[in-house]
């Protein structure tokens, strides 16, 4: 009789001790960062110049992005990884469906050049007096490069919170294999680096905080062994800077505001607290 009891005690203590280190498992809040690479798109944009000398508005230019070619000594070396198109983001996963990110998207933007575009509003002075006059609806423009050089090329970089919708698409062997579906809402801010050339003149090529953005996204990310991933997002929002610095006065200023798509991959990592 005392040896069956014995027993049973030893089989009730490994079973709390048990419950106790899943409760303890439970209890675990998931950390996770990962690196990426992306493309994107750009919707036509209304971009506005203001200066001395200078207020005229372009409309509907088109852009792109500028990818760097792929080569291993770019993208997988440690010293040149922030010079593609890059994503890092950090995460927080408090619930089994929910979890917040902060992070940023270093996208890319380079006007199209040569295109030619309807112009209002007026420039009245330059270095060679090309350009110069008062346009009005109906004119058009040739954005040649000696007339305006305008790239956010290090870069268009968009800075988010996001909050995410978790859900599991299948699960093998309790992590050792696992599909999520994640759509996110994202809000945040620009800080661009642009390169900018007004009639021939080289701006100051400086960071400066122009602006808002929001986006939506959608992802699959699959785990392997709980605590690695690859992801691939599909991402579409809309920007809007009011303030773009283009010289080293303040007064002098570019605004635009465009939508965009992204897509992009990376390989991450999860932790746990």
């Amino acid at each position: 009789m005392k040896k069956t009891f014995t027993i049973l005690f030893s089989l009730i203590t490994i079973i709390g001790f048990s419950q106790e280190n899943i409760k303890l498992e439970k209890k675990k809040k998931q950390f996770s960062f990962f690196w990426g690479y992306n493309w994107s798109a750009y919707t036509p944009s209304t971009l506005t110049m203001q200066g001395s000398g200078y207020n005229y508005t372009l409309h509907n230019i088109s852009a792109k992005d500028r990818p760097s070619p792929f080569s291993p000594g770019v993208y997988f070396n440690p010293t040149k990884l922030s010079i593609p198109q890059f994503n890092v983001r950090m995460g927080y996963q408090w619930k089994e469906k929910w979890a917040l990110s902060f992070g940023y998207d270093h996208m890319k933007y380079v006007m199209d050049y040569d295109q030619k575009v309807p112009i209002t509003g007026r420039i009245s002075t330059t270095d060679n007096g090309k350009y110069i006059g008062n346009y009005q609806s109906g004119d058009s423009i040739v954005t040649t490069r000696d007339f305006l050089r305008f790239e956010h090329t290090d870069g268009l970089n968009y800075f988010t919170f996001e909050i995410n919708n978790v859900n599991e698409v299948f699960n093998l062997k309790d992590g050792l294999l696992k599909l999520e579906l994640r759509t996110g809402l994202g809000i945040g801010f620009l800080v661009p680096r642009t390169d900018v050339r007004i009639f021939g003149t080289n701006g100051p090529n400086i960071f400066n905080f122009a602006g808002y953005g929001t986006s939506l996204k959608t992802e699959f990310r699959l785990q392997f062994k709980k605590h690695f991933f690859l992801q691939a997002t599909g991402k579409a929002g809309y920007i809007n800077m009011p303030h773009i610095s283009t010289t080293r006065n303040k007064a002098d200023k570019a605004s635009q505001h465009f939508g965009f798509i992204e897509g992009f991959w990376a390989i991450g990592t999860n932790f746990y607290l």
